[in-house]
């Protein structure tokens, strides 16, 4: 970036953290919808599944940053794996990092330490990381409607009856997108 970038960038950035002191603590609940793809190396397929979030962290007068927590269930159309397995609980632990205005539209993006095990053998877990770019708009009052983008990448492969964690030969990667309802609590 050039040096008049950085300077607008930093300004806008001081501009909405340096304002008069209105920090709030915000908890939102979420419940989604999942739709998508999968593919691991030629292996491609569809993916649908819900889950439930909650965010919790620091909300200024534009700026919000906090972390988050979700689990899921997630089916996919073909097995990602030598075994048949094709529904998994999913989920994961990251943070968030966005902007609100007005309090009635949120756009935010996020990181996710992500995990994905099979329902019918806990024995197996992926791990991988989530990166997610979101859009609110409020509904009525604290109710927010959310769309959201998911790029997630699985990385690493456990088996826990051997303990053994290693790296996968073929990565799964998984495009999503998911709307939800959420409850937008200040404190």
């Amino acid at each position: 970036m050039g040096k008049l970038t950085n300077l607008i960038l930093t300004s806008l950035i001081l501009l909405m953290i340096s304002g008069p002191a209105m920090a709030r603590f915000n908890v939102e609940p979420t419940y989604k919808r999942h739709w998508g793809t999968f593919e691991r190396g030629d292996l491609k397929g569809s993916l649908s599944g819900e889950s439930t979030s909650l965010n919790a962290g620091y909300l200024g007068d534009y700026f919000m940053a906090g972390v988050t927590a979700e689990i899921g269930n997630f089916h996919y159309s073909s097995t990602i794996m030598d075994e048949k397995f094709t529904v998994f609980t999913g989920g994961g632990i990251g943070t968030y990092l966005g902007f609100h205005f007005f309090d009635r539209l949120k756009l935010w993006t996020g990181y996710l330490n992500s995990t994905l095990e099979p329902k019918s053998n806990e024995d197996f877990q992926y791990f991988g990381q989530q990166i997610t770019f979101g859009l609110g708009i409020r509904l009525w009052k604290y109710l927010l409607l959310n769309y959201e983008v998911h790029n997630n990448y699985f990385t690493q492969y456990e088996d826990e009856s051997t303990g053994a964690t290693e790296g996968l030969e073929t990565n799964i990667r998984e495009k999503k997108r998911s709307i939800g309802l959420s409850a937008f609590l200040i404190f």
